[in-house]
């Protein structure tokens, strides 16, 4: 029976996000938050694998304090116990120390089968932290899978590609990142909800997992986000009068001319 073990992101909802036109920036003051949608497939996931072979889930998620509502969701979800990495030094990292600060923590958890990630968050979208935490891990990986079949000590992936699916497969323990295809999350019931308050939730920190302080936070980051704009955009806004036949050929014409149509 797998011990499994997946990583979310807790995560501004991007449909929260409002557009400062004056200032042409991000508006971040009242969004909501959640767990990435794309995560919530991983955790689906880990769910299905656990329904078919046994076996336990632990959630481990890299977040403020405020995170305790995402993790008790994943609780909710059928993770049977969770650990919620908080620290002001993890603060302003980039993926590779993220994937760093996440391999400690599930070496600290010890034994595991199957780590589960997305292929990315719905607000940055890397798609390094899954294979980068494969590398500190030192396990096989298999990415973008759109099915997981467990056999076994091994795992057998259809990996999503552009022209078409691939299929691999690799010996436990095993890194597998999930594609978005994957899976339709399922939504907790009220019985779920309720029970995820009872489940094991571990807060640990920089001193619990030991941490290298050169390899974390804004220190151990090789990227700097120094801002967040959103790109300008106008419109011509120019008119085409007479009769619709008319009006419909000048616009026929311009199209072609801007070579948006052939």
């Amino acid at each position: 029976m797998p011990e499994i073990i997946v990583c979310f992101k807790h995560v501004i909802d991007e449909t929260e996000l409002r557009i400062d036109r004056a200032n042409n920036k991000i508006n971040f003051e009242g969004a909501k938050t959640k767990i990435s949608d794309d995560d919530k497939n991983a955790i689906e996931e880990a769910v299905r694998i656990k329904e078919k072979n046994g076996g336990s889930i632990t959630g481990v998620c890299l977040a403020g304090p405020d995170a305790k509502k995402s993790v008790k969701e994943a609780l909710a979800m059928g993770c049977d116990r969770a650990r919620l990495i908080s620290d002001p030094a993890f603060q302003d990292e980039d993926a590779i120390a993220t994937a760093y600060v996440l391999s400690q923590a599930i070496k600290k958890i010890g034994k595991y089968d199957i780590v589960l990630t997305s292929t990315g968050t719905t607000d940055s979208y890397t798609g390094i932290v899954g294979p980068a935490l494969a590398e500190f891990l030192d396990l096989p990986q298999l990415t973008f899978a759109s099915k997981i079949t467990i056999s076994g000590n091994h795992a057998t992936v259809d990996r999503l590609l552009e022209d078409g699916v691939e299929t691999v497969g690799a010996e436990l323990p095993v890194l597998v990142t999930v594609a978005r295809e994957i899976n339709q999350p399922r939504f907790p019931t009220l019985l779920q909800i309720m029970s995820a308050g009872k489940k094991e939730l571990l807060e640990w920190n920089a001193a619990n997992l030991g941490v290298d302080p050169s390899l974390v936070g804004k220190v151990g980051s090789m990227v700097e986000v120094t801002g967040l704009n959103v790109p300008k955009s106008s419109r011509k806004k120019i008119i085409f009068e007479g009769k619709p036949d008319e009006a419909a050929g000048k616009l026929a014409e311009a199209l072609v001319k801007e070579g948006a149509v052939k």
